[in-house]
């Protein structure tokens, strides 16, 4: 059996969540809330496996929410069922400890099997909300990928050039009239910055943005 909470300051669309997860035999919805501390107050006494919840909550956001309750029930599973579609409330949720993001346009069917997903230890996103935390990783790795570039020292640079033509270390350092172990640690450096693994995964990484596009 599933214990379950359910948090929406709407009265009309709460109960109609609550009729509809009580009439599956692996259900039981042991509480409900419309407010933030009413959320709070209840759960400690109720101990449900999962909270759906909104972010609209009376009082207090919703979101804000999540961390005071896995704080007293560390092993809740929260799953965030709204109207809203900004990547921000997204991105807030997740990092509040969410562990799937819901649009209140979900099929009947599809409520239930993630409540199902998430009790199980699964993460849930609507999909075009998926697609946003797609496109939000991608945007955040090309700025990354940039800000490495921009952070990079004209010898940094100097010294992906020389290794871009294939040069070893110590002709690297011959020809920049530094150490071996300068080098190195020049490369440790050009590594972290790129967020590349290897001497390989840097040069591609500087060569796709047109760094080394001489070479």
């Amino acid at each position: 059996m599933i214990k379950l909470f359910v948090a929406d300051d709407h009265p009309v669309f709460r109960k109609g969540i609550v009729t509809v997860l009580n009439n599956y035999p692996d259900f039981e919805v042991v509480g409900e809330a419309a407010s933030g501390p009413e959320l709070v107050k209840k759960v400690t006494e109720t101990n449900p496996d999962i909270i759906l919840i909104d972010i609209a909550l009376r009082e207090v956001d919703g979101i804000e929410i999540i961390p005071l309750v896995k704080q007293k029930l560390p092993e809740v599973r929260v799953l965030v069922i709204t109207m809203s579609e900004g990547e921000d409330d997204l991105s807030r949720a997740l990092k509040a400890g969410a562990a799937g993001y819901l649009l209140k346009t979900v099929e009947i069917s599809d409520l239930i099997e993630s409540v199902r997903l998430v009790a199980t230890g699964d993460a849930v996103l609507s999909p075009s909300m998926a697609t946003k935390l797609v496109e939000e990783f991608r945007r955040t790795s090309r700025d990354k990928e940039k800000d490495g570039i921009a952070r990079l020292s004209p010898r940094e640079k100097e010294i992906l050039q020389l290794a871009a033509v294939g040069s070893t270390n110590r002709e690297i350092a011959a020809k920049c009239y530094i150490s071996e172990t300068t080098v190195k640690a020049h490369f440790r450096n050009i590594l972290e910055k790129l967020d590349a693994k290897n001497r390989t995964g840097a040069v591609g990484v500087a060569t796709a943005k047109g760094l080394l596009k001489d070479v």
